[in-house]
């Protein structure tokens, strides 16, 4: 696959399949690259679609039929995870110096037809990521989205910081949300800004309405400023071999939504696209 390439005076970026491979910020004299890339371990910026996160041991049930989407889950682990867009395959739809836009169908085991269409602006001091979702199905479709980037926790001084404001964390058994929301002690350290240890966390906060997330680091301050729908963040932070890096995903549902969903647990994030329309969402990267 090619590597495709934008950059403007204050960023510039690669572009690999469905995924974002590297983004450098140009401050002054200096480039800091601030995502880890290594393909080997999942490392990569991915595009999560068309669900974000885990589906409980698969089992997903909707208006076509129940399927089980364990059995192609490439993931060493009981639950599906992650969607099936970040193993298609791509094809380049539009690109200039500062704009590029991809798509890809979505596939099996996914039961309904559609397409994803993954599109990044650079402006000034900023990156805007968009992800539309076509439904080509003739029944209206579920789905959920995501952006799965991976930081750096250094960039060449101290570690990054993570701040935001939460209403509450999803209770997790086995990875998976019980109905229960809880405040945890960590929801108000990240509201005055936190770095999570390595093997801490691999949580889900609901963000309050209009909340910025910025990720702050000795050399740059970055803002993450998402659609209203996209209003759920995973906070990952990997123990070895991935130590050095920190997982802040913005997505627009929980874990494991489409079954608390049919178990009629609010605010689960699930949202719908009727036949023959288009959903777009967005997150924006600024500094």
């Amino acid at each position: 696959m090619e590597i495709y390439k934008i950059k403007n005076k204050d960023c510039e970026l690669e572009i690999y399949g469905g995924l974002i491979k590297s983004i450098k910020i140009i401050i002054g004299s200096n480039k800091y690259e601030i995502l880890g890339y290594d393909p080997e371990n999942y490392v990569s910026a991915f595009i999560m679609a068309p669900w974000a996160n885990r589906i409980k041991n698969g089992k997903f049930d909707c208006n076509k039929g129940s399927y089980d989407f364990s059995i192609d889950n490439p993931f060493q682990i009981k639950h599906a995870i992650h969607g099936t867009v970040m193993y298609s395959e791509w094809k380049l739809e539009e690109m200039s110096d500062e704009v590029i836009s991809i798509t890809t169908k979505l596939s099996k085991p996914w039961p309904y037809k559609g397409i994803v269409r993954f599109k990044i602006l650079l402006g000034n001091k900023k990156i805007h990521n968009e992800l539309t979702i076509i439904n080509e199905d003739s029944e209206i479709m579920p789905y959920s989205i995501g952006w799965h980037p991976w930081f750096k926790r250094k960039l060449s001084k101290g570690e990054l910081k993570i701040k935001f404001d939460a209403k509450y964390k999803w209770e997790l058994i086995d990875g998976i949300p019980s109905s229960k929301k809880i405040h945890s002690e960590e929801i108000s350290m990240f509201a005055k800004g936190f770095t999570p240890k390595p093997g801490t966390l691999d949580d889900c906060y609901r963000i309050n309405h209009n909340s910025d997330v910025c990720l702050v680091w000795p050399e740059l301050t970055l803002k993450i400023n998402s659609s209203n729908e996209c209003g759920h963040l995973m906070v990952y932070a990997p123990s070895s071999p991935n130590s050095d890096l920190l997982c802040v995903e913005p997505q627009t549902a929980t874990i494991n939504p489409f079954q608390l969903d049919q178990e009629q647990i609010d605010d689960t994030g699930v949202l719908y696209v009727n036949p023959g329309e288009s959903y777009k969402n967005f997150t924006e990267w600024s500094w």
